[in-house]
């Protein structure tokens, strides 16, 4: 374990980006390939209204994500300064509170929406076609939240001491076991929407389990101490102000679904939400390896920058960017080229398919811009600058898709919805190449504060 820490700091940036990367980009990859897999059970199993039912819960369950996340990658940012600065204490004191604010808010959200389950749904648009099906599957999906959460945040923290391949196999197992017991319980045991539901809180059961016996049997430079179990009130307002960036950008996502959902039930039907659904699904597919990529680099940085080795933190950036550029091209190109045949992996309906192409080449056309958003955004987490990482968080879905899908469908109908999503891409590539390019230049003239 000291070596993985060591390692951050000597390693060849290149090869240890590749060692870093590699695993969180497979995991990353896996749970996409899970979400789609998922989908494509449900399209054939139950439909387009299951798939519609899917993209209604979607948001909710992407908002609890958002709070782990929050928690996640607000204390991996601590763990991995404090580890360069050669500070445990304040490490483990770190994961401590990161692991009981994620817990505690995992069962906070899953009783209150059970309490107004059906509620919720109408809220985040569920139609009277709909909305059985959203509620047998969220109402069980509702349970693994907590045990999500943990897992999420225990990643993260494997991820901050370098240990990436624990992250990724978290993930393989959750996604494998998932992907085997989606078919038996919606077509073995004709479950459907309720069987797609059990499947992935039993997977998510088995990865919570993983990852807490990681640390609880010692293998890890961070362990369950009781008394770092208790939120440090100073810690966890660190941990919120960093990661606040991560739940502005998930949660803002959250909403901004929501509010693509009613647009499209007005302008269009249910057959455009399980559209977006699916599109949604297919796209994570590309997005998630850029994830992987953001969460290698972080360690590698926020240790950098907490030792003082600023050289090696801007070479870490650079190629983060290059390699992050490179994987949004081929994910746009994929999205161009090959939206029918997209489509037809996950339905047989001609008028979803139809739809599904024209919907999925607008709204990839600045794809190849992405990779550099999320690299710059994970940057300023990395390195503990709270607040432009919270602006760059809320550009793209506060400042700029929201404003646009409320405003073009009512000149364009659906067809202003697709075309957002480029157009808040661009301007927030915009964004975040002004501010990435004024923080190298602070990185060539100043340095850290190992607790800043």
């Amino acid at each position: 374990m000291s070596t993985d820490r060591h390692l951050l700091g000597t390693e060849g940036i290149g090869r240890l980006l590749f060692r870093l990367s590699l695993p969180s980009a497979v995991g990353m990859i896996v749970m996409s390939s899970y979400n789609v897999v998922d989908a494509i059970f449900i399209g054939r199993g139950v439909g387009s209204p299951g798939l519609a039912a899917v993209a209604i819960c979607f948001p909710l369950q992407l908002l609890a994500g958002a709070m782990a996340v929050m928690a996640g990658a607000g204390g991996a940012s601590i763990i991995s300064r404090s580890l360069g600065a050669g500070d445990l204490e304040r490490a483990r004191k770190a994961f401590g509170t990161t692991v009981s604010f994620a817990s505690g808010i995992g069962i906070l959200v899953s009783v209150f929406v059970l309490l107004f389950l059906e509620q919720v749904l109408r809220l985040f648009g569920a139609t009277e076609a709909i909305l059985p099906h959203a509620e047998a599957y969220l109402s069980v999906i509702l349970f693994g939240i907590p045990l999500q959460m943990f897992a999420m945040v225990g990643n993260h923290a494997a991820r901050a001491e370098g240990r990436a391949r624990i992250a990724m196999t978290t993930l393989l197992i959750s996604a494998i076991l998932n992907m085997i017991l989606d078919p038996v319980f919606i077509f073995g045991f004709g479950w459907g929407m309720r069987g797609a539901a059990v499947a992935t809180v039993l997977s998510q059961m088995v990865m919570f389990l993983w990852i807490f016996g990681y640390f609880y049997r010692g293998k890890s430079a961070l362990s369950f101490v009781r008394e770092y179990l208790v939120p440090s009130p100073r810690l966890l307002r660190e941990i919120v102000a960093v990661g606040s960036s991560e739940f502005v950008r998930m949660a803002a996502g959250s909403f901004s679904i929501v509010l693509i959902n009613g647009a499209l039930v007005h302008w269009g039907g249910d057959l455009h939400v399980a559209v977006y659904g699916v599109i949604n699904r297919a796209l994570s597919f590309f997005f998630m390896p850029l994830m992987g990529i953001a969460q290698g680099f972080q360690p590698i940085l926020g240790y950098n920058y907490g030792a003082g080795n600023l050289d090696r933190a801007r070479r870490v950036i650079r190629l983060a960017v290059t390699a992050s550029t490179a994987l949004a091209l081929i994910g746009f190109t994929a999205a161009q080229v090959f939206p029918r045949e997209i489509f037809r992996l996950f339905s047989g309906d001609q008028d979803l398919i139809a739809e599904g192409v024209r919907a999925m080449s607008l709204i990839s056309m600045a794809f190849f811009l992405i990779g550099f958003q999320i690299t710059g955004s994970a940057m300023f987490q990395a390195l503990g600058k709270a607040r432009p990482a919270f602006l760059l968080s809320l550009s793209r879905q506060v400042l700029l898709l929201i404003p646009l899908v409320l405003i073009l469908p009512g000149f364009l109908g659906t067809k202003g919805v697709w075309i957002s999503f480029p157009l808040a891409d661009s301007g927030s590539f915009l964004l975040t190449l002004y501010l990435f390019r004024r923080e190298l230049l602070n990185l060539a003239v100043s340095g850290p504060v190992a607790g800043d």
